[in-house]
């Protein structure tokens, strides 16, 4: 047994437990990000809309709130960077997380009110990335001191707060825009939620990866 890359990723895998995001650095080349902003522009005809009123705790321990939004499904070049293997790697090594493989992506249309409401991710999103494909889409927020929360206790949270806090300790996460890296968080361990967005329309992409 190779102890030595073990012990290499324990500091990776603590700080990943501990807050639960990171910031990848150049592992989007710049042609990539275009081909990507390209190919969903593109495919906005393909939209499906994604609308729901209820809040419920699933059996996957994943968490939902009110949401309105569409899901573009993902073209070749999408399918490809979610199998990249140099990005899986990144993520591996900055995650801690060595068994991670990948799920596969969208991209999330939010044209102007639309919104995610509080939740977790699915039990399988160990690691979610996100790639904001317009300048002026809004952080997303999050509840860094909601580790590993049940629905019980969520739903406590948003009879208190709703389903879009705003005060302390609840705080937001920026997306980095074309400038080569990406956002990776613990969808499934920590809640986040996205507020009604301000202007005419933005795009996400999504991509989720299991822990083996």
């Amino acid at each position: 047994m190779d102890t030595s890359a073990l012990a290499e990723r324990l500091p990776a895998r603590t700080a990943w437990e501990d807050t639960g995001t990171v910031v990848l650095p150049d592992v989007l080349a710049p042609d990539r990000f275009t081909a990507l902003a390209e190919e969903a522009a593109g495919r906005l005809h393909l939209v499906t809309p994604h609308v729901h009123d209820h809040t419920a705790a699933h059996r996957d321990g994943s968490f939902a709130t009110p949401v309105h939004c569409g899901f573009i499904p993902p073209g070749p070049v999408l399918e490809q960077l979610a199998y990249d293997k140099p990005l899986l790697m990144a993520l591996r090594e900055a995650t801690g997380i060595p068994r991670l493989i990948p799920r596969g992506g969208a991209v999330v249309l939010y044209r102007q009110g639309d919104f995610q409401g509080l939740h977790t991710d699915s039990s399988k999103s160990t690691v979610t990335v996100g790639i904001a494909l317009t300048p002026d889409l809004p952080p997303m927020g999050w509840a860094p001191h909601l580790r590993h929360p049940d629905g019980r206790r969520l739903a406590d949270v948003v009879a208190e707060h709703g389903i879009f806090p705003t005060q302390e300790p609840f705080t937001t996460l920026p997306h980095p825009y074309n400038d080569g890296s990406v956002r990776a968080f613990a969808g499934y361990h920590f809640a986040h939620w996205r507020p009604p967005l301000p202007v005419a329309a933005g795009l996400l992409v999504t991509m989720s990866f299991m822990d083996l």
